[in-house]
């Protein structure tokens, strides 16, 4: 049993994920103040990772499956 990795790669789920997440992050952030006082506000925290994720998924829609070298840790699937 060989097994491969699918064609379709979760690139675009990262994209969708990540620009959802740093989305709703962004809108905690303008509906609740950016500033608690004098201190910056933690949901800053949780935007960065948003836009992370989302520049690694169209890193990974570009660079395919085998970008930065991780093709042979992927889960992969027997061929049918």
């Amino acid at each position: 049993m060989k097994l491969t990795i699918h064609k379709s790669h979760p690139a675009r789920g990262l994209i969708v994920g990540g620009g959802a997440t740093a989305l709703f992050f962004l809108l905690f952030i303008i509906t609740g103040g950016a500033m608690l006082g004098t201190v910056m506000s933690p949901l800053w925290i949780g935007f960065i990772i948003g836009a992370l994720l989302m520049l690694l998924g169209v890193f990974r829609l570009i660079g395919g499956p085998n970008a930065f070298g991780l093709g042979d840790t992927e889960h992969k699937h027997p061929t049918p």
